[in-house]
């Protein structure tokens, strides 16, 4: 019977039925009907008002309970009357219920963040576009890419408020009437000058057949292309090269075998022609060989302190000769008290002769070259750095030539350089030199007046000597 109590709220109600009409009978009984009926009527209010404050009771729980669900806040155990009526398998089961929901979105929010997560930091612009090409969603690649402020909000707006560029705009009619389902859309284009993509794009569909609109992915890939065109230009450059003392050497080796000079001085000349020519090829090919080096990293770097005038003078010893010939005056300039350089004294031997070797072909009879070592202390870095530079009275270099005189080839004036022996390799290499000393190039010059080229490293702060491995080591070679 007490369990009977406990579980069920209609034999409650059904006992306290029982309890008013056993009541109504006892006071017929004892004081007559009319003061009976009145005794009756009082328990009978009393017990109904007691049994519907108890059921408003519970019911404002529930109001209470579904007020905080629709504020999103599912408390958990809210309702803690024990019992085992119907009310409270209710309430248990809603205790249940608000849990169950309050992990499900817990799972969803993690789930959104991480999904957020991954879009942000993913290095490629991802775009989400329904049927009408309207942006759904957008990350911060995609934003920088299409140059979209971070604080605008574009969700709903349509893709050409992205860009304007005609090839959007033709990839959004493509990608609308694709056919994803027996094809991959993939595509490269070039928005702005310069600047490569390559699109794909797949179908945003929800469940099996439906879709709901279209998800592009752009890939940066200037880099690529850039590469790309460098290497066609290397190729393109190297097989010019090449070809030009290839061609001297096996037009004069023919004319040797098949028609030998009777004149002995006219073989000599044509063998002195080939041997020119030879050793430029053999220049070409060095020059190739420790750029790709440096290029590479396939270089090891043995840094140690040392000292500048040093330095200076071997350069300068190997020019004393071919200066004296072109009455060329070599001057160096070494502010005293310099703290040493820290780096490869064989690389950055290698470094200044192939900047003094320029600055002796190209200034004129009755010039002069300065190498000049000063201390440079630079206020961001607070750390003093020493700065070596080579000077010149040539003939000075165009101001829109300055940036691209690092490239590989690059020439100013191809057929002068080429009758003087260059390779247009000398200023790439000194610029991966400088850049593996974690270096500054700059180059300054006006035409008719001369050329200043400065070159800042790092001091060494200790007399002890570091080796630093970039790769397997690269035999030192010369440069002329």
């Amino acid at each position: 019977m007490k369990k009977l109590w406990n579980r069920s709220l209609v034999f409650k109600f059904f006992v306290s039925y029982l309890a008013i009409v056993f009541l109504l009978f006892a006071s017929f009984y004892l004081w007559g009907p009319i003061a009976g009926l009145l005794v009756a009527s009082g328990l009978g209010l009393i017990l109904a008002y007691g049994f519907s404050r108890y059921l408003s009771q519970r019911v404002k729980l529930f109001v209470n309970f579904s007020q905080q669900v629709a504020q999103g806040k599912f408390p958990q155990n809210f309702f803690a009357r024990r019992g085992q009526d119907e009310i409270h398998v209710l309430e248990q089961t809603l205790n249940e219920m608000s849990a169950r929901i309050r992990e499900n979105i817990e799972q969803v929010v993690a789930e959104k963040e991480k999904g957020d997560s991954i879009l942000q930091c993913m290095l490629e612009g991802v775009l989400v576009l329904d049927h009408r090409g309207q942006v759904l969603l957008i990350n911060d690649q995609a934003k920088r890419m299409f140059h979209v402020p971070e604080d605008r909000d574009i969700h709903g707006a349509p893709i050409v408020e992205l860009s304007r560029h005609p090839e959007m705009r033709k990839i959004l009619q493509e990608v609308l009437t694709f056919d994803f389902v027996h094809d991959r859309y993939a595509k490269e284009i070039e928005l702005d000058e310069g600047q490569w993509f390559r699109v794909s794009a797949v179908s945003l569909r929800y469940g099996a057949n439906a879709s709901l609109g279209s998800i592009l992915v752009f890939h940066d890939i200037t880099e690529i292309k850039r590469l790309e065109t460098m290497r066609s230009d290397f190729v393109a450059n190297v097989s010019h090269e090449l070809r030009t003392p290839l061609t001297a050497i096996r037009g004069y080796v023919e004319t040797l075998l098949h028609h030998p000079p009777e004149d002995p001085r006219d073989a000599n000349y044509f063998l002195a022609i080939i041997e020119r020519h030879s050793e430029r090829l053999g220049r070409l090919t060095e020059d190739l060989l420790t750029l790709c080096d440096l290029e590479s990293g396939n270089v090891q770097l043995t840094r140690q302190p040392v000292d500048a005038a040093q330095l200076i003078q071997r350069v300068l010893e190997v020019f004393w000769a071919q200066a004296d010939t072109k009455k060329i005056k070599l001057k160096q300039v070494v502010e005293p008290g310099l703290l040493p350089i820290l780096g490869d004294l064989d690389r950055l031997q290698q470094l200044f002769i192939n900047l003094v070797d320029n600055a002796v072909k190209y200034t004129p009879s009755g010039g002069q070259v300065i190498l000049a070592a000063s201390t440079v202390l630079n206020l961001p870095e607070s750390e003093p750095r020493i700065e070596i530079s080579v000077s010149d009275t040539g003939p000075g270099i165009p101001e829109k030539d300055l940036p691209r005189l690092t490239e590989r080839f690059y020439r100013v004036d191809k057929a002068r350089s080429r009758d003087l022996g260059g390779t247009g390799l000398g200023l790439a290499i000194v610029k991966h030199i400088v850049q593996a000393h974690k270096g500054n190039l700059k180059i300054e010059s006006a035409l008719q007046k001369g050329t200043t080229v400065r070159i800042l490293l790092p001091c060494a702060k200790s007399p002890w000597s570091e080796a630093v491995s970039l790769g397997e080591e690269a035999s030192h070679v010369r440069h002329g």
